[in-house]
């Protein structure tokens, strides 16, 4: 707090104490108040996208690398690496279909699979590190997110990102696959957490108009990630570098313990000084130390609370929340359903599954930078709408009978590639539009419980393609059709967060639902 007041001490030299200097008595003039009593306002003045925002954004957005990384990172771990024959041996090319001396590995440290011996019978063990890391990603977004609306976005996701520290290091020296699967699961737990609180901990540092460019910027680091993944993965021929490697980039996150806690979250859980002083040093950093603010300025109104902070009970009280709440947990986990159902579906293209993988992955650079636009320009709830529609024609326009030649194969093509633009563009708006949507005291535990929503469909996903064969691929198309227009017609009950200031809690009858919760 002494070095904010340093930095207003030289505002005081040039400035009575009774007047407030004059670029922030023009700004409250210009808009018709007297002093900041959203924190919304404090950062239209001291920039939405200011210096210190921008280095937030970056810290935290690093995080968004490492969740592709870390949950990415065991198909790499368990890939079958290459073997040869050994002296004198006869071989075929299938090694399960001879025995065990007769053939040996290249490397056999490369990957678990050569270094534990799962080749063969043994390879349901491998199905195994996928299922037990689902199971902790459920359990660990149900405690995170009461623990970050309870005790604060920053303690949370610095915690979270330690104890991943510790499990990545305890990977790395397993000396039994079973106690890699259990520290796997645990991981689950801790990675899962870091991944969720980042998003609503950097959503509270930007107001309205910049957080669509926060989800843009964000996923450029989500795909450097796997890019980062596929070197690393080249670059170290060990297994245990490989998981070690995680790590390492695992204390690059730390960085965040030089982030303030969230302003949003110190005005519904501590005081209103503490909230002061953060965005004072926000000030101080973005327009140096004549940034003319005073605490005087500040008129920040705390309101009263209607529960504790992260009890779902406020949400099954309020039945007109509850209901939208409802909603969103739909949309959630048909995305996600969608989301990852086409990339199963990756096989109805020609060519190299890998290839198309890399296409369909670079198609969401484009597709983010559009629905930032569109979020920005139209609204939030316009542009979910408008994808919705995108992919329930997509997937239409594979149930259309057509004789020309190839027809199929185009229809196919167009319907898998639309439907992933569209999908890919409705999980960008969903963790956006749920995080405004959503008060601060419950903010987390409410965008934790959607992803859990969409954990389920993203489980169910691989299984209803692989149910949905050739012979019954209307039947797919048919369903896609179907939950879009369920979901279309949700949306539009849905309430209008553009350029709404963020709600603290339930009782605020604050901008976000005074106009558009109509249910």
């Amino acid at each position: 707090m002494e070095d904010d007041l340093k930095g207003t001490k030289v505002v005081r030299s040039k400035y009575s104490e009774n007047q407030p200097c004059k670029g922030v008595q023009e700004f409250f003039d210009n808009r018709g108040i007297k002093s900041f009593t959203k924190i919304e306002e404090c950062y239209n003045y001291i920039g939405p996208l200011g210096r210190a925002q921008i280095c937030y954004l970056v810290v935290l957005s690093l995080l968004n690398l490492l969740s592709a990384y870390n949950f990415l990172m065991a198909v790499f771990l368990l890939v079958v690496p290459e073997w040869e024959c050994k002296a004198g041996k006869v071989c075929v090319e299938d090694m399960c279909k001879m025995p065990r001396e007769n053939w040996d590995w290249v490397r056999s440290d490369r990957t678990m699979v050569s270094y534990f011996e799962l080749q063969c019978d043994s390879s349901y063990a491998i199905l195994a590190s996928s299922l037990f890391f689902v199971p902790g990603t459920v359990v660990g977004l149900a405690v995170s997110g009461y623990l970050s609306d309870k005790y604060g976005r920053k303690k949370t996701l610095l915690s979270s990102i330690i104890l991943s520290l510790i499990l990545a290091i305890g990977q790395t020296f397993s000396s039994s696959y079973p106690l890699f699967l259990t520290l796997r699961t645990l991981s689950g737990v801790t990675s899962v957490a870091y991944m969720s609180i980042h998003i609503t901990y950097r959503d509270e540092f930007f107001p309205s108009t910049k957080r669509p460019v926060c989800y843009f910027l964000g996923l450029l680091f989500k795909t450097a990630g796997l890019l980062l993944l596929a070197g690393v993965y080249e670059m170290f021929t060990s297994w245990r570098a490989l998981n070690g490697a995680s790590a390492i980039l695992l204390a690059v996150p730390l960085l965040a313990i030089f982030v303030p806690e969230s302003p949003h979250w110190l005005l519904t859980n501590s005081t209103t000084q503490e909230t002061t002083d953060v965005l004072l040093k926000m000030a101080r950093f973005n327009l140096g130390p004549d940034h003319g603010l005073r605490e005087e300025h500040f008129q920040l109104k705390k309101v009263s609370e209607g529960g504790e902070s992260g009890d779902v009970m406020m949400i099954i009280r309020n039945r007109a929340f509850l209901i939208t709440t409802l909603k969103f947990f739909f949309h959630w986990f048909v995305t996600s359903l969608l989301y990852y159902g086409f990339y199963y579906a990756l096989d109805a293209l020609s060519g190299s599954v890998s290839i198309n993988f890399m296409i369909m992955g670079a198609l969401e650079l484009p597709m983010a930078a559009a629905t930032a636009v569109m979020m920005d320009k139209i609204g939030r709830r316009k542009t979910l709408f408008v994808n919705l529609l995108l992919v329930m024609i997509c997937c239409g326009l594979s149930l259309l009978k057509v004789s020309l030649v190839g027809a199929w194969t185009v229809k196919r093509v167009a319907s898998i590639v639309g439907s992933k633009w569209g999908v890919a563009a409705m999980f960008m708006i969903v963790y956006m539009y749920t995080n405004e949507v959503m008060p601060t005291s419950i903010r987390s535990t409410g965008l934790h419980m959607c992803s859990i929503c969409a954990r389920i469909g993203a489980f169910i996903a691989p299984y209803l393609v692989k149910a949905c064969n050739d012979s019954s691929y209307y039947l797919l198309n048919s369903l896609c059709v179907l939950l879009c227009g369920v979901a279309i017609l949700l949306t539009l009950g849905l309430p209008e967060t553009k350029d709404k200031t963020l709600r603290a809690n339930l009782n605020d009858e604050g901008e976000v639902f005074r106009d558009d919760e109509k249910l």
